[in-house]
């Protein structure tokens, strides 16, 4: 069974390495006035028993709208929160509601055949471009403005480390991992369209669980955005573990569904 607090805790050190952050009785609130269409840089992030929503709730606007953000909730543990979710549109939210399936690395390597046309490098600034250029690439992350933004708010920070696979001399894939203490969460997987198909992710995956054996992590996550994504990642070897359901409830804007699927 998913230990709730323990996921939350490594969502929450992932996202206050790129945004400010106020904590509450609820959960914490995020914010980034530099890159204020970033969803996930602006939201409340809620994982405990909203004992009073409509309190919240209105709190929460004027919190964000203060500063001149679009409020925003991604809000976890459903079945306590049911009150809230249903007070949502009198306080002129829409939402959404995925869940979201979990998987971690079980130290086991895939066996992949020998491919010499293949170099995976880390980014530096000698290839940082090629490799931002592949992750504005894909439509499914967004804008590629904001994706900019973002990657500038991360490539720096220790905590942050990018991969580049390049296929006979040709950047096509990038890959990141977030390390906080002894844990490890991989971010940013990304293919340019004309190369997906050949199994390239699994040289990217397998080359950062070998990075995250050399660094002595305890555990190596990754959150498909689908199923048929998990499938990719199952063949690499990243287990389910179980799954988290969440609602993402905004005030104006696009879905994430509208994002991913306009893609």
């Amino acid at each position: 069974m998913l230990n709730l607090e323990r996921i939350v805790q490594l969502d929450i050190d992932y996202i206050k390495s790129f945004s400010e952050m106020e904590a509450c009785e609820e959960g914490v609130l995020f914010y980034n006035k530099a890159i204020p269409t970033y969803y996930d840089a602006n939201h409340a992030h809620v994982w405990r028993k909203i004992e009073k929503p409509d309190l919240f709730l209105r709190e929460m606007k004027v919190f964000y709208q203060s500063k001149s953000l679009i409020p925003r909730l991604y809000l976890y543990n459903l079945g306590e929160n049911q009150i809230c979710i249903e007070a949502l549109g009198m306080h002129g939210f829409q939402y959404e509601q995925f869940v979201n399936e979990i998987q971690c690395w079980n130290g086991e390597f895939t066996k992949l055949p020998p491919q010499s046309a293949i170099q995976i490098e880390r980014v530096t600034d000698a290839n940082v471009d090629e490799a931002l250029a592949v992750e504005m690439s894909i439509s499914a992350f967004g804008d590629p403005a904001l994706i900019k933004k973002a990657f500038e708010q991360t490539y720096h920070l220790p905590s942050f480390t990018y991969y580049l696979l390049k296929l006979d001399g040709v950047a096509c894939c990038s890959a990141s991992i977030f390390v906080s203490g002894n844990q490890g969460r991989i971010e940013s997987v990304a293919t340019i369209e004309s190369y997906r198909g050949r199994g390239l992710i699994g040289y990217m995956l397998q080359h950062i669980q070998q990075q995250s054996m050399n660094q002595k992590l305890e555990h190596l996550w990754i959150w498909p955005i689908n199923d048929q994504v998990a499938k990719v990642y199952d063949k690499a070897n990243f287990k389910s573990v179980g799954s988290i359901a969440s609602i993402h409830a905004f005030t104006e804007g696009k879905s994430i569904q509208d994002i991913r699927q306009n893609s």
